[in-house]
């Protein structure tokens, strides 16, 4: 498997399993009626909506987990300045992977791509966005070492990273 930045050849592949991805968390929280939600709506979902994805692919902080020319899991970040006290912030706006390869440390190894690279590009804080009983992404983010936030979100100190090998 290889952990590389997300390619424009990617998107459509990355784009069904961010879906795949959604539908999962949505179907618990809408129960199953995620045919009844309007088409222009689901369409604006996630990074890899069409009008998003160039963003993460010109700022180098977004990775996917590939092995055979298959998509196995994706992570969208990027870096936003002056942001809540703090000048570079790394933004983990979306990672998954996909179900069949989920609990073999892809989830880890494309967090660890984006954090790694964000700190060569200047963050100095990293902060992810989860839903608050996905349980395993909450370990997943306090074995990085970020900290949780109302178990909404998780904020690491990139200054820390050197100090906590995982």
């Amino acid at each position: 498997m290889e952990i590389r930045p997300i390619k424009l050849k990617d998107l459509v592949k990355v784009r069904e399993l961010e879906i795949l991805c959604i539908r999962e968390y949505f179907d618990k929280e809408i129960n199953n009626k995620w045919d009844e939600l309007p088409a222009e709506w689901k369409e604006n979902l996630g990074a890899s909506n069409p009008r998003s994805y160039r963003t993460y692919l010109d700022g180098g902080l977004s990775f996917v987990a590939v092995e055979d020319d298959e998509i196995m899991g994706f992570i969208f970040a990027q870096i936003i300045h002056h942001v809540q006290n703090v000048e570079n912030l790394l933004w983990v706006e979306n990672m998954g992977v996909h179900p069949y390869f989920r609990r073999n440390g892809i989830g880890y190894k494309l967090l660890r791509a984006a954090v790694d690279e964000g700190k060569k590009q200047g963050a100095t804080v990293a902060r992810s966005a989860m839903g608050k009983d996905n349980l395993r992404s909450i370990m997943l983010h306090k074995k990085m070492g970020f900290f949780m936030d109302r178990r909404e979100t998780a904020l690491l100190d990139m200054n820390d990273l050197n100090k906590k090998k995982c």
